[in-house]
């Protein structure tokens, strides 16, 4: 039986690597205390031990998976990417730019010290950074070297071994460090540095439904007390009193009045109303005691996501957007979520949206409807990406990644990895402004990265093979300690740059050093032990800016240290 298994991995290669996949994303899920692996590298490491038995792969099967990753990256970054160029976020970009800098800069200082080759030491800057882009850009830029294949083979395998054994360290580490070091060392107490900002954005300014952060709304049916402080007043009058609730339908004597905010309410009217949830406990006192009247709340309603495109609203607070809506007549929709790249936003009057942030409203029809036409679009629950497009796109990337130039004597060339990054990039860009070209739903979007990274690692652990044992047994310790290094001293830099130099606020700081080293794990850890979403306005600028940087460090490296 056990013959049978290895004769069947060594002469059909794809077993072997959806084996790898499989048993990877498993181990990948295992958690001690909050840590896990993660697929990738668990699909990695197992690539390495299934590749001791001695397989062929094909080496191409690498480029195809990742240049599925970074397609996904690039294309889910185009927005955000081409969006924070601009004053307002300059200083989140030159975060960025500090801290890839330093990184690159560890790492090249590490392979002086230690004397790695080009493998390992571009290995080692994706495992401690955590950024396995790095290693498909630097494999491409190994292809173009001229070495004969087994040289090259050694490279890539030692560049597997480098991220198998650095990656662990750089997960927790940054963790660790952007969720515990990083707040002790600027003194700061999380929970009060969250509530600071908060009020900085202006939660205890205002208490307009639109701008105040709730869960959900909720529609109840009321009879108006005789001579309360509804009967009499119009429904104009009423909401302009109680923001926090919205008439929607009258019904008065059996007969359905539709909503007119002119109409006056009148004794023993049934109205159905859409409410925030805290003020629920107060309706009775606005309108008058509660009732079961199905016929009154069976009002028109529509939940949307809307993309933020208008130029006009871009770089706005919500503050600012909801009084250039509104005007003096409340619309009757309600905010449910705003998010960025997938993320939550806080919802607080002066939170700055930009295009391609998604809105998610619940409203009134015709209101929704309205909202989302000026604002941009509704993004419609499509399942279908467009296929040809995004071939195409990563045809013309590669194309794009072929094509090089002199600096002087240095050759530059993006590599196929990068030439795809620009192009989904551009393509990202254009679609969230243009919906009908290039649709690539955020679960396809999943699915290309997810699937492409870990087939990707997978493929490089088998292609590492028997070469693996021996390479930890020379360079295991010197590439922990080297690890080390270039996962804490970047952030370390880019912290104390970040807060006395960029002079940027705690809770926004912490947010970019996690998005700068593209880790939502760190955030999410600052997030869960403030109890607040604000870490989200600084990673998604620097996590969208650092994806190009550090991709573009791949080949960097390679060319330093394999001697240009």
């Amino acid at each position: 039986m056990l013959e049978f298994l290895l004769n069947a991995l060594r002469s059909e290669p794809e077993i072997a690597i959806f084996l790898a996949i499989s048993l990877g994303v498993l181990i990948g899920r295992v958690r001690l205390g909050s840590f896990h692996l993660g697929s990738v590298a668990g699909a990695l490491l197992m690539g390495l031990i299934i590749g001791q038995v001695g397989l062929e792969v094909p080496p191409a099967l690498k480029s195809v998976f990742f240049v599925l990753f970074i397609y996904a990256v690039g294309f889910k970054s185009g927005p955000e990417f081409f969006g924070s160029l601009n004053r307002g976020t300059l200083k989140l970009v030159l975060l960025s730019l500090v801290l890839c800098a330093t990184a690159l800069g560890a790492i090249l200082a590490m392979n002086a010290i230690f004397h790695f080759d080009a493998g390992f030491t571009a290995g080692l800057g994706a495992g401690a950074l955590t950024d396995t882009a790095i290693m498909g850009t630097a494999g491409s830029a190994i292809s173009q070297l001229d070495l004969d294949p087994a040289a090259k083979d050694l490279l890539n395998s030692h560049m597997a071994i480098a991220y198998a054994i650095t990656y662990l360290f750089g997960t927790i580490g940054l963790i660790v460090f952007v969720g515990s070091i990083a707040p002790k060392l600027l003194g700061v107490d999380l929970r009060s540095a969250a509530r600071e900002l908060e009020l900085q954005l202006g939660i205890a300014s205002n208490e307009d439904a639109i701008t105040v952060p709730y869960t959900r709304i909720v529609v109840r049916a009321h009879r108006v007390a005789r001579l309360g402080p509804a009967d009499g007043k119009r429904i104009a009058d009423l909401e302009q009193l109680h923001p926090a609730l919205s008439v929607e339908r009258v019904v008065r004597d059996g007969q359905v009045l539709e909503r007119d905010v002119e109409l006056v309410l009148q004794t023993d009217d049934i109205v159905g109303v859409y409410a925030l949830r805290e003020a629920v406990g107060t309706l009775p006192e606005w309108v008058g005691p509660e009732v079961d009247h199905p016929e009154s709340l069976s009002f028109p309603t529509r939940q949307v996501d809307i993309v933020l495109t208008a130029a006009q609203f871009a770089g706005k607070t919500i503050q600012m957007i909801k009084g250039q809506l509104i005007g003096g007549e409340r619309l009757g929709c309600f905010i449910n979520s705003i998010t960025r790249q997938g993320y939550d936003l806080p919802l607080l009057p002066h939170t700055v949206l930009r295009r391609g942030d998604v809105i998610s409203l619940t409203g009134r029809r015709a209101s929704v409807e309205a909202l989302a036409e000026r604002l941009g679009r509704i993004r419609e629950s499509n399942y279908k990406s467009d296929i040809a497009m995004h071939a195409l796109g990563m045809v013309l990337g590669a194309l794009l990644g072929l094509l090089s130039t002199h600096i002087g004597m240095i050759p530059v060339e993006l590599g196929v990895g990068g030439g795809v990054l620009v192009a989904a990039l551009v393509i990202g860009w254009y679609n969230s402004r243009h919906p009908e070209i290039g649709a690539l739903p955020p679960a396809a979007q999943w699915a290309f990265s997810e699937f492409g990274l870990t087939a990707f690692g997978a493929v490089v652990g088998l292609l590492a093979g028997p070469a693996a044992i021996a390479a930890m047994q020379e360079h295991g310790w010197s590439l922990l300690l080297a690890g080390v290094v270039v996962t804490l001293l970047p952030p370390l830099v880019a912290l104390y740059f970040g807060r006395y130099v960029l002079r940027l606020h705690p809770m926004i700081l912490f947010g970019a050093l996690a998005g700068a080293q593209t880790e939502a794990a760190s955030m999410n850890k600052i997030i869960e032990q403030s109890g607040s979403n604000t870490p989200v306005i600084g990673f998604t600028v620097c996590y969208a800016i650092s994806n190009v940087l550090l991709a573009v460090c791949g080949p960097i490296i390679i060319f330093v240290t394999a001697g240009g």
